[in-house]
């Protein structure tokens, strides 16, 4: 009987780790958002805040558990960002001022970093290249079910709970968070040992795919830049787009909610899809389809309007969206040595700069204009540039996007 890869429980654990630190720390918040302002008397200004604090959180903690995780290890900064993250969801279900929530927000938020950088990176040294894509997007499949988990199951224990049911589904995800913490102690290695036959790939297909990726491969520099222009593309389309859809398409919020359903739902298999054909196609020539494609999720919403197609283009956009992050993570492991977890780490801040720049100038624009259009072609424009960087970014020709710049 041909035994297991032992790479493939790492993965399985990380799956259970990004759907706790970031479908749970990071997007849970806004489904108990207005349940809990109204509990706690808390104004908009103030509720956008803790958000913030939670966005401060993730971004500061990017760069530092990186460099945490290249210092002390992968495992144990994971283990400590999801106890940090338990204790935080603990913590706010039990505070009611305002400060004190804050903090916790960010310690919240920070957790979620420590948590999503560490388990993207610990696969990197289980498996090589021919297989890497594939494992990094089953893992960010994750945050896709902690999103569609959340969604299905805060509201309904809201509607069950009562008026302070927030403080019991905060209560019932630090338990959730806290066994998955358990379970990573338990089931998580460093590193394969010595003699694990399934953690390096033959010599043949290795040399074959290694002189594959020198041809289709991606210089630190473009994925620097790409993934800056990324994050403040996409976030603008995930934060507005259903508003879009309620203040200016006029759906119903029922109709509005089902169709962004989809991006949770999408997400679940994007990362695994997208990660498998750049392991075939190569990074470079499957960034450029991906970025081709969620330029098309931005047209459609712009040029039409009938429900069928608004569900596509929300369809294609979760379809791409964690397929970037997972091409983008496995770019990364290709090139970066030992402190793969600090250079994961930095552009993951520089993708959290880009988000925040695009929540700021995309609300900005719908204050100016009073309208969402030139906010979604802003993010439109975005992803062309995306598209064109990436087109250009042949590195066997040389140039300021070669290798031999990195």
């Amino acid at each position: 009987m041909k035994r297991v890869h032992y790479g493939w429980v790492i993965v399985g654990v990380g799956v259970l780790v990004k759907m706790a630190g970031l479908g749970f720390g990071r997007f849970a918040y806004s489904m108990l958002l207005p349940s809990m302002r109204e509990s706690l008397g808390f104004n908009y200004i103030e509720m956008g805040l803790l958000s913030g604090g939670i966005l401060l959180g993730y971004l500061l903690f990017s760069l530092i558990s990186g460099m945490l995780a290249t210092r002390f290890g992968s495992k144990r900064i994971i283990i400590a960002s999801l106890l940090c993250s338990s204790l935080s969801m603990f913590s706010i279900s039990q505070f009611s001022g305002f400060f004190s929530l804050l903090f916790f927000t960010f310690a919240m938020g920070a957790g979620a970093a420590g948590a999503h950088i560490s388990m993207t990176t610990l696969p990197m040294v289980w498996f090589g290249k021919r297989l890497l894509g594939r494992a990094v997007g089953i893992i960010a499949g994750g945050t896709g079910l902690g999103i569609v988990i959340t969604g299905f199951l805060l509201p309904a224990l809201l509607l069950s709970w009562g008026k302070e049911a927030w403080r019991e589904c905060w209560i019932f995800m630090a338990l959730i968070t806290f066994v998955v913490a358990l379970g990573s102690f338990i089931l998580l290695k460093e590193r394969p040992g010595q003699r694990d036959p399934y953690s390096v790939e033959t010599s043949e297909k290795k040399e074959v795919h290694l002189s594959k990726m020198k041809e289709d491969g991606m210089s630190l520099r473009s994925i620097f830049l790409v993934y800056f222009i990324f994050g403040f593309a996409y976030i603008i389309y995930a934060t507005y787009f259903v508003a879009f859809l309620v203040e200016e398409i006029h759906l119903p919020e029922k109709t509005a909610g089902n169709i962004w359903a989809i991006f949770g739902w999408m997400c679940m298999v994007s990362g695994l899809i997208w990660g498998f054909l750049s392991d075939h196609l190569g990074r470079r020539r499957a960034l450029l389809w991906n970025n081709g494609v969620i330029s098309l999720a931005l047209i459609l919403p712009l040029c039409f309007h009938q429900v069928f197609l608004l569900g596509i283009s929300t369809f294609l956009f979760g379809f791409t969206f964690l397929g970037t992050v997972a091409i983008i993570a496995a770019s990364i492991g290709d090139q970066v040595g030992e402190k793969r977890a600090s250079v994961y780490g930095l552009v993951t801040l520089i993708h959290g700069i880009g988000q925040f720049l695009g929540t700021t100038f995309g609300g900005y624009l719908k204050d100016v204009t009073g309208s969402f259009q030139i906010t979604l072609l802003c993010s439109l424009v975005g992803c062309l540039l995306c598209f064109s960087l990436t087109a250009f970014n042949k590195s066997r020709k040389g140039g300021i996007f070669s290798h031999s710049n990195i």
